[in-house]
């Protein structure tokens, strides 16, 4: 056993009564004494090592003013100190701190030492270089030691005692995955923790850990846990084991997760793209105007009023806009209802009049965008190349004036430079009464009484419209672009010398000052006619749309297939044509261009044109029987037996519960109506008792004279 201290010695060290001491010995190690006291009873002593670095310090400090009080002897005056077992160090420490102590062990006990110290001529010197040589040791090191010692005892001697000795300063590998894991929303599990709720789901998760470390698991959890089971004997390992931490130390390791991670996480894939993505940026003073007109769709955040054949109703108008990427000039535009193919056709149609044919487009992956009818397909190898077509494909009109397009990487607002901007439009939006926010959560409340007032202006109580026509818009929209073409635009490629030093073009200044350069590409009038003007809405019967003009019926079928459109039996799409030119059309379904029709010859009697309808129907029949039995070879539904069996399988089980029991009330009258009737159904003729019937008296009459009738015998 180590130095001790008694109640009355540690109350006066840590000044304290000895009731309190004695209170709060619980905390300290203890155990009774040796020695017994005066009352012949052994007290309770405490240890040294148990008292905290502050007593222990103290207790040092109180020995060596009682050893300078002692008489010098033939060795310098050193107090002989029993070295503290350091009961709050690791083993590794302690080890450590009994190594050091024992190479200055002499310095410390020279009453133990008196050789080592009668070899070094007393000198405290000569003894510490003898133990640096020895011990491969620097003297400063030695005296450090000692001085370390002195002032703290044994922990001194290595690095100072932590207050969080017994608790971890860093959390092991599964607590960090286990946060990183929280701070990530699961889909279909949870969702956008919190701080403070990871902290309560890592005690939650910490506890759940503990009470089942020595159980195997098996089905689900032994999946979940995976990765922390061991394989031979099923339970979690050891270190799978949460250490106990703070939310300060969950809220430091959760700030410590990558902001990439977090805004995948939980902002989502559009934030990640917006904040956290590398950026690329394009040489746009590389190139020249209309290398590369840029296109998009944008819906506007202010309502209109458009007619319809049931009378006026409001919509949110779409602008469909072109945008030169070098100059950033606002080329063509339009204001439509619904964006599709047809009004991407008015844009160009009205870039290739006033400025010619571009060199390239870049633009969206929209359905819109993607139509044949503007930058033709593939033909498939082996196939006959038709009238019109290439010999590779179907030729678009695009492909036919030799403009290239381009698609924008999907999902990369940041790719399209008219993206940004459309923020001036956007702004332009908030300036008018009828701006309605880019949502309905962000309406002003100025818009609810727009709304009151088209309400009675539908009801004749107010002589004007609070809202524009859709044709109105367009003209204001019209202005407004042509006003930002003067408008100073501080882009790349974009900065000019002024007389007062740097200035930035608008982009009608650079489009005068660059076009020049640029040869104009002129496009034939007959590949304009692309744009048809008329609508009409119609349902498809029998792989055909059928029609009817003034009185004449037509019948239109696919140029490219003329059984294509099958497929869209019983649905309605949207025939555009030209009131002048009644053989072709163009026909939109869900706003997305299907193709080009053309109206059909009526088959005549004896000649060839029955045998090739036949044959196009049989290749419809072909193509919807292959169509179902791939649909049946690649996946499975389960027949009406295996579903009654699985549901069966996960029917929860049944009990009948216990139901007090009362006898009913029957009429006595009831009762022994029921009592005869058992009586008659019990019946038999064996039960009953046979009587002697006697023999009746001869009778001489004749017999053909008996009669039934009479009762005769």
């Amino acid at each position: 056993m180590g130095a001790t201290l008694t109640a009355s010695e540690l109350s006066g060290l840590a000044g304290m009564t000895e009731r309190s001491v004695r209170r709060r010995g619980c905390e300290l190690e203890r155990a009774k004494s040796s020695k017994p006291a005066l009352n012949g009873q052994f007290p309770l002593v405490y240890q040294i090592e148990s008292l905290s670095p502050k007593l222990q310090q103290r207790y040092l400090q109180q020995q060596r003013s009682l050893a300078k009080d002692e008489p010098a002897g033939e060795a310098p005056s050193e107090v002989a100190l029993v070295p503290p077992s350091g009961l709050d160090l690791s083993t590794e420490d302690r080890a450590e701190a009994e190594r050091r102590f024992r190479i200055i062990e002499p310095l410390l006990n020279p009453e133990k030492f008196r050789l080592l110290w009668a070899e070094s001529a007393l000198r405290k010197t000569a003894l510490i270089a003898h133990l640096a040589q020895q011990h491969q040791l620097g003297a400063r090191t030695l005296r450090r030691w000692v001085d370390a010692f002195r002032d703290g005892g044994l922990p001194a001697l290595v690095r100072k005692a932590r207050a969080d000795k017994s608790r971890p300063r860093k959390l092991n590998p599964a607590a960090l995955d286990f946060i990183l894991t929280a701070a990530c929303p699961k889909p279909g599990s949870y969702g956008e923790l919190s701080v403070r709720d990871i902290y309560r789901a890592y005690i939650d998760e910490r506890a759940w850990r503990a009470t089942h470390a020595k159980e195997r698991l098996c089905g689900l959890q032994l999946q979940r846990y995976a990765r922390y089971v061991d394989p031979e004997t099923g339970r979690l390992r050891e270190s799978a084991q949460l250490p106990a931490a703070s939310y300060d130390t969950v809220l430091y390791w959760y700030d410590r997760i990558p902001a990439a991670v977090k805004s995948w996480a939980r902002e989502g894939e559009e934030d990640f793209h917006n904040t956290q993505e590398i950026l690329s940026f394009r040489d746009l003073a590389a190139i020249k105007p209309l290398d590369y007109v840029v296109m998009d769709h944008r819906l506007l955040d202010v309502f209109t009023l458009v007619r319809t054949h049931t009378g006026w109703k409001l919509i949110r108008p779409w602008l469909t806009a072109a945008i030169d990427m070098r100059t950033r000039k606002w080329l063509a535009w339009v204001i439509v209802e619904t964006p599709s193919s047809d009004s991407i056709a008015s844009v160009l149609k009205t870039i290739f009049m006033k400025f010619g044919a571009p060199r390239s487009l870049y633009w969206d992956n929209g359905k819109d965008f993607t139509c044949e009818w503007l930058e033709g397909r593939t033909r498939k190898t082996g196939t006959a190349p038709r009238v019109g077509e290439m010999q590779d494909g179907v030729r678009g009109v695009l492909q036919t004036l030799g403009v290239r397009v381009h698609h924008a990487i999907v999902r990369r607002a940041r790719s399209k430079i008219i993206e940004p901007n459309f923020v001036n439009t956007a702004l332009f939006d908030r300036t008018l009464p009828e701006w309605c926010g880019h949502k309905p959560s962000a309406r002003p409340e100025r818009f609810d009484a727009l709304l009151a007032d088209h309400e009675r202006w539908l009801k004749k109580e107010i002589p004007n419209p609070p809202f524009q026509t859709i044709e109105q818009v367009a003209a204001l929209y019209s202005d407004f672009l042509e006003s930002l073409n003067e408008r100073e635009h501080t882009g790349q490629g974009m900065a000019k010398v002024t007389p007062t030093g740097r200035g930035w073009m608008c982009p009608n200044e650079a489009w005068e000052l660059l076009i020049g350069k640029v040869e104009r590409r002129t496009v034939d009038a007959a590949v304009l006619q692309f744009c048809f003007q008329k609508r009409k809405k119609v349902t498809i019967r029998n792989g055909e749309l059928r029609l009817a003009f003034e009185g004449q019926q037509y019948h239109y079928r696919l140029i490219d297939s003329s059984t294509r459109l099958i497929q869209l039996n019983e649905r309605e799409v949207e025939i555009a044509y030209d009131p002048f030119d009644l053989e072709t059309g163009a026909v939109y379904y869900e706003d997305t261009f299907i193709g080009l029709v053309e109206n059909i010859a009526l088959c005549r009697m004896g000649a060839d044109d029955f045998v090739q309808g036949e044959r196009d129907r049989r290749r419809a029949r072909r193509d919807v029987k292959s169509l179902i039995a791939a649909a049946h070879q690649q996946v499975y539904v389960p027949d009406a037996r295996e579903r009654l069996a699985r549901r069966k399988a996960v029917e929860p089980a049944r009990t009948e519960p216990d139901r007090p029991e009362t006898a009913a009330a029957v009429p006595e009258a009831l009762l022994e109506a029921a009592r005869a009737k058992a009586a008659d159904d019990s019946f038999a003729f064996s039960e009953v008792k046979a009587e002697p019937i006697a023999a009746a008296p001869a009778d001489d009459s004749d017999d053909s004279s008996f009669s039934f009738f009479r009762g005769d015998r």
